[in-house]
């Protein structure tokens, strides 16, 4: 019975040493891997993945190597340790018309940057003049006069003038009036506004290059308040002078104000202005 309690305890002593032996087999790996690892990123972040090419893809008006000298990136820096967000910020921040930025990295040594031109879609007008802006409220320079054949916006006080900022307006919500309206005008597809008034966030004013006016009520609905005042002035006198007003959700009142001022031959007479009134419907 003794030898056979010995030859118990022998087996156990032998299977605890197998398996620290196993243990420390397991710690060995790990730390083995975790040395590789290292060794690994430090030389990805020193000696491997440099920069050797930038390739621009150039969609506006300022030259590839002005693109990258503002991007702060250059040959020989770190692929890895690139921080792709930033360069591309500094870029948007530097250059006003550079509207959409994308910095990629392509392994081994190369890194991608994109860039779209911005397009303006109206002049603001400001007591120092016209801010020309984007789709996205960003303000690209500032002129003498509003740029031909493109909307007006009146009635917007910005607080800062800078080129490539982001507008934003002395008055709480008109930068968002600002972009809804813009977006709008756009999406309508109406051609012939000359002007917007949003002074009065409730009563806008929208004029048109023959001189008549739209008085479109707030900016909800603004894609469908414009079609529908296109559409009903479609159905007018040409040549005359209207008001239109927006009537509820679907209608629109229109007054007659006039003849429209045209040039004409001093021994040609020009009708009489005269009133009418009107409701139209969708």
């Amino acid at each position: 019975m003794q030898e056979i309690v010995k030859t118990n305890v022998k087996r156990q002593q032998s299977s605890k040493r197998h398996h620290r032996r196993t243990r420390y087999h397991a710690l060995y790996f790990v730390l083995v891997l975790l040395l590789v690892l290292g060794i690994g990123v430090s030389l990805s972040m020193t000696l491997l993945f440099n920069i050797t090419t930038i390739d621009v893809r150039n969609g506006t008006r300022y030259a590839e190597s002005d693109i990258i000298s503002v991007s702060g990136i250059s040959a020989g820096d770190n692929l890895v340790r690139l921080d792709t967000a930033v360069s591309a910020e500094r870029i948007r921040a530097s250059l006003p018309y550079a509207e959409t930025v994308k910095v990629k990295r392509v392994f081994p040594s190369t890194v991608e940057i994109t860039v779209t031109e911005a397009k303006p879609v109206a002049s603001v007008e400001y007591s120092h003049g016209y801010l020309l802006i984007s789709a996205s409220n960003r303000n690209l320079e500032t002129l003498a006069e509003p740029m031909q054949d493109l909307l007006i916006i009146r009635g917007f006080d910005p607080a800062n003038d800078d080129p490539g900022a982001y507008f934003t307006s002395r008055e709480p919500g008109e930068d968002d009036i600002l972009r809804i309206i813009t977006a709008a005008t756009v999406e309508s597809g109406v051609e012939n506004i000359y002007a917007i008034d949003i002074a009065e966030p409730y009563n806008i004013m929208v004029h048109y290059d023959n001189g008549s006016v739209f008085e479109m009520g707030n900016y909800t609905d603004a894609v469908y308040k414009l079609k529908l005042a296109n559409a009903t002035m479609q159905e007018l006198t040409e040549g005359r002078l209207y008001r239109l007003r927006m009537v509820g959700d679907n209608q629109i009142s229109v007054v007659s104000e006039g003849a429209a001022e045209v040039e004409t031959p001093s021994d040609e007479p020009v009708s009489d202005a005269s009133t009418d009134t009107t409701s139209i419907a969708e």
